[in-house]
């Protein structure tokens, strides 16, 4: 018995050593990684303090002083994932100016301007009279003598290979159901606005966009797009942010005109930190279809619609974003056979491929419930609409970007001529000034 005894003491014994030898050794390897990386920082080594702040993290998951240094490092070229680690060292030490002083240089390079003086007031009062709060201050005299860019020109030109030629640029259906008709086609699009307008809490801004496709084929199916709109954004508190806009559309197809229409469109917007958001948003849209004689019926669809649309952001990591939302609308239209009832969700991924290329991976599902029975058959349409589409963004420098898309769009009806299925490649480049 008493050797049973002295076998089990044995090897609780040993037990004990290996998990203290263990314990020593990951402690071992958590000192050497932050002795390296705080001597890589002072000698201001970037590379290498980040490679030994992130093998401390390893092997210290929620260690404070290395989570803060990971951050200060990232900071220096405004990493996505330099707002979550130094938001978490927050959530740990509020009271650190450190912390503060670099969320505080974060969101100023970023043009974020309230967060950011939030940030250096807060620096200045934990920590006055201090190197810290001299840097504070420094951040605030350039913010009151630095006025961000009041305005913006987007220039979008491309190609598009188009295997079904029915829709026009804002995906609305052309009404006479034309089908089976490919072609290559150029697109220019052109979008300026002007903040005429701005404070901390308030923006209004002011826009024009025109955009212009030219068929190599179909030239009767060459659109031209024109919308106006006034959007202003205020925000109530850093939780609520009231939104709204207005917009008037004018499209031209083949030269002729196709339809005028006004949109007006209040949203709030909730943001619960660290990226997570949920945007409630109601539209009433006004339009008058024209007749011509490519669309000698076209007048039946004019109207008005209501829409309604709840989308839930989501950052899954610091390289994936989601959003997902519902969407309902209800179409009012001249002849009840055009009307309809939509239910609509979406889903929307946006990954960070490397540091320049983005991916952005979209679905939804569609069904359209139409009120009236359509001439065309003698029954009541409806259609169930599977749009995906991914987009891969290469940034080439701070002004241009190529983009390269793939669209698949399949509309299953009960109507023969409305069922079709249509597929849109697309390069194009960018450029913002």
């Amino acid at each position: 018995m008493g050797g049973e005894v002295g076998i089990i003491r044995n090897c609780l014994v040993l037990i004990f050593f290996l998990v203290l030898s263990i314990t020593v050794s990951a402690e071992g390897l958590y000192e050497q990684s932050m002795s390296k990386g705080m001597a890589s920082f002072e000698k201001k080594d970037y590379v290498a303090a980040e490679e030994a702040f992130r093998a401390a993290l390893k092997e210290s998951p929620e260690d404070y002083t290395a989570t803060l240094y990971l951050g200060m490092v990232l900071n220096r070229d405004g990493s996505k994932e330099t707002e979550s680690l130094l938001k978490k060292a927050l959530g740990v030490n509020p009271l650190d100016p450190v912390v503060n002083l670099n969320l505080g240089i974060y969101y100023y390079n970023k043009s974020v301007f309230p967060e950011a003086k939030d940030y250096f007031e807060t620096t200045i009062e934990l920590a006055p009279d201090t190197k810290y709060s001299a840097q504070a201050n420094q951040y605030l005299l350039k913010m009151k003598e630095k006025r961000p860019k009041s305005w913006s020109l987007d220039i979008a030109m491309g190609m598009q290979y188009d295997t079904n030629v029915i829709l026009g640029p804002d995906n609305t259906p052309l009404p006479e159901g034309i089908s089976g008709k490919s072609d290559w086609l150029g697109v220019l699009y052109l979008k300026g606005q002007y903040d005429f307008i701005r404070s901390n809490s308030f923006k209004s801004t002011v826009s024009y966009g025109m955009y212009q496709s030219l068929h190599a084929r179909l030239s009767d199916f060459n659109i031209t797009q024109q919308i106006a709109g006034l959007d202003a954004a205020y925000e109530i508190s850093r939780a609520v942010t009231l939104k709204g806009s207005y917009a008037f559309e004018y499209v031209l197809v083949g030269g002729d005109q196709y339809d005028t229409m006004h949109t007006v469109s209040p949203a709030v917007v909730f943001n619960y930190g660290n990226g997570f958001s949920t945007t409630i948003n109601y539209g009433y849209s006004n339009f008058h279809f024209s007749n011509s004689e490519l669309f000698e019926d076209n007048s039946d669809r004019t109207g008005f619609n209501h829409r309604a649309v709840v989308t839930q952001f989501m950052p899954l990591t610091n390289f994936l974003d989601i959003s997902v939302g519902y969407a309902f609308d209800k179409d009012n239209t001249r002849q009840d056979f055009w009307a309809y009832t939509g239910n609509k969700g979406f889903m929307d991924l946006k990954c960070k491929l490397l540091r320049s290329l983005s991916a952005d991976i979209y679905g939804e599902y569609y069904n359209r419930d139409y009120k009236g029975i359509s001439p065309l058959s003698g029954s009541r349409r409806n259609d169930n609409i599977q749009t995906y589409s991914l987009t891969l963004t290469q940034r080439l420098s701070d002004a241009f970007t190529l983009v390269l898309g793939q669209a698949y769009i399949h509309n299953q009806s009960n109507i023969d001529v409305f069922d079709y299925k249509r597929s849109i490649t697309s390069a194009f480049i960018t450029a913002r000034f």
